[in-house]
């Protein structure tokens, strides 16, 4: 029986956590690390400077155990850098099932987390959250694997593109010069950069899926609010 490697993103709500905190604003997590042998976990994530109460908020939290903090170079948001207590946490439990973490964030008191696992352990890993808190299976699929890789030509147009002002406004270099650059044609120019985009920003959109769900989960909540005022 083939066991197919599954893309799940799951959001799961527990009081015991310090993501219960998190209101209408989401919370990043950039980096996580486990240390078994100290049982911690490190994790980094990103706060908008003007919620910066919920750092305070974390530090006070039982299974906080100590942490960093540097402000970004924009000067508006937060790199948290802490760690709190791993054995039964919600990592530990996907950790524990075979189970991948690739994204998460936080947002409206929930964890959202985008996960690879194979698909004969999923049913157990569902019954094992359940018994931290109140679970939604988000989505769940295949894994994909795209081609959507550059060709060195293309790159290597984009990047001059790029360097020499083609994307600045107003342009400060114009497509029948750069493709002289090249010895190519301004039409076969265009193609190969068109391609170049369109490659990008599919490959962009795909990676900023997981990341619009703050979106989705608005929109499905003034849904409900409105279905509830009639």
């Amino acid at each position: 029986m083939r066991n197919n490697l599954k893309e799940v993103v799951i959001a799961i709500n527990h009081e015991t956590c310090w993501t219960s905190l998190v209101g209408n604003y989401p919370v990043k997590t950039l980096h996580l690390n486990v240390n078994n042998e100290k049982d911690y976990i490190r994790s980094i994530i990103v706060v908008d400077r003007k919620h910066k109460n919920l750092i305070s908020e974390i530090k006070r939290t039982r299974s906080f155990l100590g942490y960093s903090s540097l402000s970004l170079d924009d000067g508006d948001r937060i790199l948290f850098d802490f760690r709190k207590r791993y054995k039964n946490s919600v990592m530990d439990t996907i950790q524990s099932h075979d189970g991948i973490v690739m994204e998460g964030l936080k947002f409206r008191g929930r964890e959202f987390w985008r996960l690879l696992i194979y698909e004969s352990y999923i049913h157990e890993l569902v019954e094992a959250l359940k018994s931290k808190g109140n679970l939604e299976i988000i989505s769940t699929g295949d894994l994909q694997v795209e081609e959507d890789d550059l060709s060195p030509k293309e790159l290597q147009i984009l990047i001059t593109a790029y360097k020499n002002g083609y994307f600045d406004f107003p342009k400060r270099i114009k497509s029948d010069s750069i493709s002289k650059l090249f010895g190519m044609s301004k039409s076969t120019f265009t193609y190969h950069l068109r391609s170049a985009e369109q490659s990008l920003i599919r490959r962009y959109l795909r990676d900023l899926t997981f990341q619009n769900m703050v979106n989705a989960v608005s929109r499905d909540e003034e849904s409900n609010k409105g279905r509830g005022s009639f």
